[in-house]
C-alpha cells in the first residue's frame, strides 16, 4: 500500500531468460528521481526453469527492498523472431508472478511507446534510451547493463503516461484548469532538443 506522503515509486522491468533489467524511478512533483537499478541475471547454461527460478527471487529482493506502488512490463512483440518473444513472454510470467504475489498493479508498453516516450522517437536504439534516461534523471553517469537503462525507461514511460492522464483529469473538472507543473513532457522534451543540440554540434565540429 502506497503511503499518503511518499512520493510514487514504479518498478520498470526488461524481461530476459538470462539477464532481467530492472529499475525504480519515484516522482517529486515534476522532477523524476531514481531509487535504485540493476540486473537479475541467470546462468544461461542451466534449463529454463532454473533460470526464471532465480529471476523470480532476485526480483522478489527488489520488491521487497523498494515496495513499488506500481510496475511498468515490457510488452511481447511478435516480430521477426518468434523465439526471442516467446523467451521474453516467458520472462514476463515470471515477472507477473512476482509483483501478483506482492500485489503490485503491472501495465505493460511496448517497446515503441516507450522510446517515444523517452528518446522522443520509436526508433531510437538502446545506447540512445540509455543517454535519455541519464538526462531525464539528472544521473551524471548511468553505466551497467542496457537491461537495467531499458527498466528505467519503462519507469520514466509510466510516470509519463500517469502524468498525462493527471492533466487529463485536472481538464475535465468544470471551472478547473489543466496545469502543466506536474508535467514530464517540457523536461522530457528539453532533454530530447539538448540531445540534438549536441549532436549537430560534433557534427559541426572539425
Amino acid at each position: 500500500m502506497r503511503l499518503p506522503d511518499r512520493p510514487l515509486r514504479v518498478l520498470g522491468i526488461d524481461p530476459g531468460t538470462h539477464v532481467c533489467g530492472w529499475g525504480v524511478v519515484a516522482r517529486e512533483g515534476a522532477r523524476l528521481v531514481t531509487l535504485g537499478f540493476g540486473a537479475a541475471r541467470a546462468r544461461a547454461a542451466d534449463p529454463i526453469e532454473r533460470r526464471l527460478a532465480a529471476i523470480a527471487v532476485a526480483l522478489r529482493e527488489v520488491v521487497a527492498a523498494h515496495a513499488p506502488d506500481a510496475a511498468a512490463l515490457e510488452d511481447v512483440f511478435y516480430g521477426r523472431d518468434v523465439r526471442a518473444a516467446v523467451r521474453i513472454g516467458e520472462a514476463r510470467g515470471a515477472a507477473l508472478l512476482v509483483l501478483a504475489e506482492a500485489g503490485v498493479p503491472v501495465t505493460s508498453y511496448t517497446n515503441n511507446v516507450v522510446k517515444r516516450a523517452v528518446a522522443g522517437g520509436g526508433r531510437a536504439d538502446k545506447a540512445r534510451v540509455q543517454t535519455m534516461a541519464r538526462a531525464v534523471l539528472g544521473l551524471a553517469n548511468l553505466g551497467g547493463p542496457l537491461d537495467a537503462s531499458d527498466a528505467l525507461a519503462l519507469a520514466i514511460c509510466h510516470h509519463h503516461q500517469a502524468g498525462a492522464e493527471a492533466l487529463s483529469g485536472a481538464a475535465a473538472v468544470p471551472g478547473r484548469r489543466a496545469s502543466r507543473r506536474g508535467a514530464l513532457s517540457p523536461r522530457i522534451a528539453a532533454a530530447v532538443e539538448a540531445m540534438r543540440v549536441a549532436e549537430r554540434a560534433r557534427r559541426r565540429a572539425p
